[in-house]
């Protein structure tokens, strides 16, 4: 089996908001991170963790964005499982903090399930196993 990317442009546009998105997020994170911990209530490390951790995304994301004139598809597919083991750990991180986070703590954790795991599939989309020629 060979791994192919389909709708390269497409797959593009979400690995831009991918990298977006994390690199926002990273930032914000890391210079913010004693006020998003108040903001938010959850500890300093975990603000410090989830920004370290989408910061490393969106380098990856936006690493394989900007190759020109095509993607490998085997590093889509790693940041396509990276996505979808933050998405379950951050589900883990919603149930453990869920009790002590403030109301926009926990839209928060529940919004980085819902937009990790959204990131995952619909760049999944664009990743496929064909049969090789032989």
């Amino acid at each position: 089996m060979k791994t192919i990317l389909t709708n390269i442009p497409k797959l593009r546009k979400i690995l831009w908001a991918d990298a977006f998105i994390g690199g926002t997020t990273a930032v914000a994170g890391l210079a913010l991170y004693g006020w998003w911990s108040g903001f938010l209530g959850l500890t300093e490390r975990l603000v410090l963790i989830i920004a370290a951790v989408t910061g490393l995304y969106a380098i990856m994301a936006v690493s394989l964005a900007i190759k020109k004139p095509l993607i490998n598809a085997k590093p889509v597919q790693w940041l396509v499982i990276a996505n979808w083991l933050w998405a379950a750990v951050s589900v883990g991180m919603l149930i453990f903090y869920f009790g002590g986070a403030t109301g926009f703590g926990k839209v928060f954790l529940i919004l980085q399930i819902v937009v990790v795991g959204g990131l995952g599939w619909l760049e999944g989309r664009h990743v496929e196993r064909v049969a090789s020629k032989v």
